[in-house]
């Protein structure tokens, strides 16, 4: 089974976290939709957070968010996992990196993690370089949808948000939700960031603290 649950920001007692702990069995895999929150404050409570995340021994993958430490993640090596890149954290935890696909029991999964933070984060200091897209990221998921015909099973993001057109001018993440959208055919849309339990429709939904399994 695969679940899925998003922006854990570190705490230890993380609903949707602690039941897939108590549930998980070895074949079974929790995806979190970004804002874990490893090593990203420095506090007696997060370095608990950290350590404790880090030796859990149910299998977890997650993409980053924009609360996310990016020097810290970035100190792990790469490897290839489920036929994309990952960086491995250990031995049961990856992290999916932006713009792959993964095949998962026969599906694909296309992961792009981050977004940008507001201007109050930065000010408190709890801000890392890396929250938003480069350019060799966009441009490898639009690699990756050509070479699957722009047909991806569950597309699987931080950020998710309906932006039209004449609104005008958007970032690069804003554009490419919009591009998938428009082009990719897809059967689910699981995103975190708001802080929502809930559908935006029939094919997108909003993840929170509750364990979701995939549809």
């Amino acid at each position: 089974m695969i679940y899925f649950t998003s922006d854990l920001h570190g705490e230890l007692n993380f609903k949707g976290f602690r039941e897939y702990l108590e549930k998980a069995t070895e074949d079974d895999l929790l995806i979190i939709l970004g804002d874990v929150g490893l090593a990203f404050e420095k506090t007696e409570e997060n370095r608990e957070f950290t350590e404790f995340f880090l030796s859990v021994d149910k299998n977890i993958a997650f993409v980053d968010g924009n609360h996310e430490n990016f020097d810290f993640l970035s100190s792990f090596p790469e490897e290839e996992w489920m036929g994309g890149s990952v960086r491995r954290v250990t031995k049961n935890i990856v992290q999916l990196l932006r713009g792959n696909v993964y095949t998962i029991n026969g599906e694909t999964f296309f992961t792009f993690g981050g977004c940008k933070s507001s201007e109050k984060w930065k000010e408190m200091g709890l801000w890392y370089f890396g929250e938003e897209p480069t350019e060799a990221e966009i441009s490898l998921a639009h690699e990756n949808f050509k070479k699957h015909d722009y047909k991806i099973d569950y597309i699987l993001t931080h950020k998710y948000e309906r932006v039209p057109a004449e609104t005008g001018h958007f970032g690069e993440l804003e554009e490419l939700i919009q591009f998938i959208n428009k082009n990719v055919q897809f059967k689910k849309w699981y995103a975190g960031h708001y802080h929502l339990n809930e559908k935006a429709d029939d094919k997108h939904t909003y993840v929170y603290d509750e364990l979701i399994g995939k549809e």
